[in-house]
């Protein structure tokens, strides 16, 4: 062996036939690698060494390699149903909502009559300033009230002008709702205290406070007197005894009305002994329906200015004057003739009947109702339903729009059914 030569292909297979042979077994059993994903796999590797005729178990493991395939297909799945919620994302940016807050402008124009568009906005701009000491004095802006007692129905509003709204000034009007007893001997009342603005250019400003005390204490007082009065007062109404009606409620109503006008202006004596100044601008007003469901009138009364209008058969009627107040072509039916001013009193006795509409109105309202056409025509026209309208309804018919009339507005009307 020494004195031989060697086959250099010898010398290179002298180790290998000794070891590669018995380690060329093994060589196929790696392919279960795959399982030492679980770790335990180089057990198994010992136990499949006096097993070498398994070779094909490695063509068995190529097969199930195309089974986990269908697994990233049930992945894919789930990935599109979260995409809905994805787009949820920018929805609770605030930029975007304060960007899209002004839905406002794209909704419609509140509607007005007239030519021409009112000069302030329909809703509240400034809330009035308030003493912290007075609170319990503040007025709301609006305030809404309604009833049904048989055939009768109520529905009464007093709502700040869009002038006060814009200005932050207190709503100057009042208004006081409220029942006296029951059945037959019942009274329902709704008593309208009002001081306007005389437009004077030396009137004085009145302290917000002081006009809500006086305003209300006057509702207060002739409700009151009228509460105390009720057995009599309920007999005269159920019986129509006018004279009685007149003289026993206009010692009421001159009587509460003291407080507004303490509140008027100081000139305002001399500028009517010229004959040449506007009416006084306190207003107290009541309606007057009994409870009894056979009772035939309703009364009125007031002291200064104001509205009471009867709606009949689609006509306006001023119940006050006793006059046609609109024409159905709109025209007033005598357009030269001079009004004349509101006495100090004044009453009415209407009776009801079915069908008919009877309004009591402060001036924020009365004025427009009998100087612009176009105000009248839009209450008749929603009012001539068989039915009453809600109350949320009777507010916005009332806040109807025109252009120089931005006063505050109290009204309370009756529907006989």
């Amino acid at each position: 062996m020494i004195g031989q030569p060697r086959d250099p292909a010898d010398t290179h297979r002298f180790p290998a036939p000794s070891f590669a042979e018995p380690e060329s077994e093994p060589a196929p059993e790696p392919v279960p690698e795959p399982e030492p994903e679980l770790e335990p796999a180089p057990e198994p590797a010992a136990a499949a060494e006096p097993e070498p005729e398994p070779a094909p178990a490695p063509v068995s493991l190529e097969k199930p390699e195309p089974e986990p395939e269908p697994e990233p297909v049930a992945e894919a799945d789930p990935a599109p149903e979260p995409a809905p919620p994805v787009p949820s994302a920018p929805v609770p940016d605030p930029r975007q909502a304060l960007a899209r807050s002004p839905l406002p402008a794209e909704a419609p124009a509140v509607p007005h009559v007239g030519e021409r568009p009112p000069t302030y906005g329909p809703e509240p701009t400034a809330v009035p300033e308030a003493d912290p000491d007075v609170l319990g004095l503040l007025a709301p802006d609006t305030a809404l009230e309604g009833a049904q007692y048989g055939p009768t129905v109520l529905r009464a509003v007093s709502v700040r002008g869009d002038s006060a709204r814009f200005r932050g000034e207190p709503r100057r009007d009042t208004l006081l709702v409220t029942r006296f007893g029951d059945g037959p001997d019942g009274l329902l009342l709704a008593v309208l205290g009002s001081l306007g603005r005389t437009g004077a250019a030396d009137e004085r400003p009145l302290d917000p406070a002081a006009v809500a005390t006086a305003t209300g204490e006057a509702c207060r007082q002739l409700a009151a007197a009228i509460g105390r009065s009720r057995a009599g007062l309920a007999a005269d109404l159920r019986d129509g005894a006018r004279d009685r009606l007149r003289y026993g409620l206009q010692r009421l109503a001159t009587g509460a009305v003291a407080p507004l006008r303490a509140l008027a202006p100081e000139s305002e004596p001399e500028s009517q002994s010229a004959g040449e100044g506007a009416p006084s601008p306190a207003s107290l007003h009541c309606l007057m329906v009994s409870l009894d469901p056979e009772a035939g009138y309703r009364a009125a009364f007031g002291v200064g200015p104001g509205g009471l209008y009867l709606l009949r058969s689609g006509h306006w009627i001023d119940a006050y004057a006793a006059r046609l107040l609109h024409h159905p072509d709109g025209q007033p039916p005598v357009p030269e003739a001079p009004v004349p001013d509101p006495r100090p009193f004044r009453f009415r006795l209407v009776p009801a009947t079915p069908g008919d509409i009877l309004l009591l109105c402060s001036p924020g309202l009365a004025r427009p109702i009998a100087d612009e056409p176009a105000v009248a025509h839009f209450l008749s026209s929603h009012w001539a339903h068989p039915h009453p309208p809600g109350t949320v309804d009777f507010l916005r018919q009332v806040q109807v729009r025109a252009k120089g009339y931005a006063d505050d507005r109290t009204a309370a009307a009756v529907w006989t059914e």
